[in-house]
Parts: C-alpha cells; sequence; structure tokens
C-alpha cells in the first residue's frame, strides 16, 4: 500500500495542489519517495502532471486536508482512495488515520468548488487547445470507486461569493 502526502514545511500542507512536495509512505509509515510537487505552477498541466505522479508511484490513498473538486474526482476515477486530515496533526498520526473509512471522501462533491476555474468558462474549452484539464484520468485496474458522478451541465454562476462571511445585519 501507498500513501501519497502533499507536504509543506514536513507537515500536512493546507492544500493539495499547492504543496511544496509529494511525500510517498509504504504500509510501514516509512517515507519512501520525497518528490517536487509539479503542480506547484497552477496550470492545467501541471496538475495533470501532478495526477500522473500519484498514479505511477501505485498510490492507493492520498491524504489531504483541502482538495478541489476536479482534481478529487480524478483521482477517484483512476481509483485512488482519498483521506481527509488535518495539518496540526503530526504525519505519524495523520499516516495512522488513513484506515478510518469515516475520513474517505468518496464523491468529488465533497471537494472546494473552483470558483476560477467557472469563472474561465472552463479552461481550453473556447480554444480546444487540449490542456489536459478536463480529461479524465484512466482508471486503474481493480478500481474500487463506489460512486460515479453524471456528466451534469452546469449553468455558471457570475454573482461572487465569499466562503466564511456572514451578512452584516444592520442594528
Amino acid at each position: 500500500m501507498i500513501i501519497a502526502m502533499p507536504m509543506s514545511r514536513e507537515r500536512l500542507a493546507s492544500h493539495f495542489t499547492k504543496a511544496l512536495q509529494i511525500g510517498f509512505y509504504n504500509e510501514q509509515f516509512q517515507l519512501i519517495k520525497l518528490v517536487d510537487n509539479p503542480a506547484i505552477e497552477g496550470d492545467c498541466s501541471a496538475k495533470k502532471a501532478l495526477l500522473e505522479l500519484i498514479i505511477q508511484q501505485g498510490t492507493d490513498i492520498v491524504l489531504v486536508q483541502n482538495i478541489g473538486e476536479r482534481m478529487l474526482g480524478k483521482l477517484l476515477d483512476a481509483g485512488i482512495s482519498v483521506s481527509k486530515g488535518s495539518a496540526s496533526q503530526t504525519v505519524a498520526t495523520l499516516l495512522a488515520q488513513t484506515a478510518d473509512l469515516n475520513l474517505r471522501l468518496t464523491d468529488a462533491s465533497q471537494g472546494r468548488a473552483s470558483l476560477k476555474h467557472a469563472a474561465k468558462g472552463g479552461c481550453c474549452h473556447s480554444t480546444g487547445d487540449g490542456c489536459g484539464c478536463s480529461g479524465k484520468a484512466k482508471a486503474a485496474p481493480g478500481s474500487t470507486r463506489l460512486i460515479s458522478t453524471p456528466a451534469v451541465q452546469v449553468k455558471l454562476d457570475k454573482s461572487v461569493h465569499y466562503a466564511g462571511f456572514r451578512p452584516l445585519v444592520n442594528k
């Protein structure tokens, strides 16, 4: 079993694709490989490179604190389990908790919505240059994804949303 953990400053990174490095651990929770994150550039092809790296390493579980719904869906489609953790916990504790099925993310909707992607109308759709952001990863043999999500046509919401703010009430 291989567990991948996005890391910054030797801790779980707060966001999957913005981590400085990706640590790969074996079933005894020993670090077997530490790789610079190819997605740190942030564009579609860099994120695709990160996904391919994780698949090539034979990853079974990815440990995250926060992840976007698009990347979460691609990991799940590739047959990779995703487990939720907190950067405030030690690496040893996080690795041990990957066995807890209650911490698993099972649907792309459990990830954060990409407001930038929606605002752009979905990158590459107008130019057709095929940067890879909309392609799905190939499912691993024996994929364990339990929930399949049908393709849904989304109407773009052009209003601005701020997470974590409450409306101001005049007294």
